[in-house]
């Protein structure tokens, strides 16, 4: 699913894909990284926020009320989900490089979530390189980043609860094996971008947040 939401002052409570009432019942996991990306887009004029997984009606009300920013959703999940299921992930990356914005320097912050966990290396590092491209200067980019190569069975919507904490809410995926990346070879992918934040959850995941120079 692909969108641009432009949020003035009103709310439409029904935008994006609903979460159903069982929502209450999946964990709700802290988050120390998540205030200081708000923080830096509160202090751009009119930001722009470009958001990599499905739309979710919650996320979308929160970030418009707390930001009054302008949305773009690109559901780089549903992509690679589609290839995954034909067996054959050739020509991912340039599907995955047409649903992005083309002009470089348009976004203040981007919400990767856990996007990278399930791209090859050579894959994620070219993505990431035109994520930086789309940056502009003083920009912020959030991910998640997991440090166990298990077998990753589903996708997860993090349904934003409060400016600290989120909801995960799983669902399937055609299993892939996780390729564990070192720090070292995640900042060498995000070149240009300084990570500025990086804490390890209890999940196992590494919280990042890195900013544009």
């Amino acid at each position: 699913m692909a969108g641009l939401l432009n949020w003035g002052r009103h709310r439409d409570a029904s935008v994006g894909e609903p979460v159903d009432a069982d929502v209450a019942h999946d964990p709700v996991v802290r988050s120390k990284v998540l205030p200081r990306f708000l923080t830096v887009l509160d202090r751009r004029p009119d930001p722009v926020l470009l958001d990599l997984g499905s739309v979710v009606g919650p996320n979308v009300n929160f970030f418009g009320e707390r930001l009054s920013c302008r949305i773009l959703v690109r559901d780089l999940f549903e992509d690679i989900e589609a290839h995954r299921r034909k067996g054959d992930e050739e020509g991912l990356l340039d599907v995955l490089s047409g649903r992005l914005p083309d002009a470089p320097n348009s976004v203040d912050g981007v919400l990767c979530w856990d996007i990278f966990d399930f791209l090859d290396e050579a894959t994620g590092k070219q993505l990431a390189q035109q994520l930086v491209r789309l940056l502009r200067p003083g920009g912020v980019l959030y991910g998640f980043f997991g440090t166990t190569p298990i077998d990753l069975t589903h996708y997860t919507r993090y349904v934003i609860e409060a400016e600290d904490a989120f909801r995960h809410r799983p669902y399937p995926a055609t299993p892939s094996r996780r390729k564990v990346l070192l720090t070292r070879e995640i900042n060498r992918m995000f070149e240009g971008l300084e990570a500025s934040e990086v804490v390890l959850l209890k999940s196992s995941t590494r919280e990042t947040l890195f900013r544009k120079a």
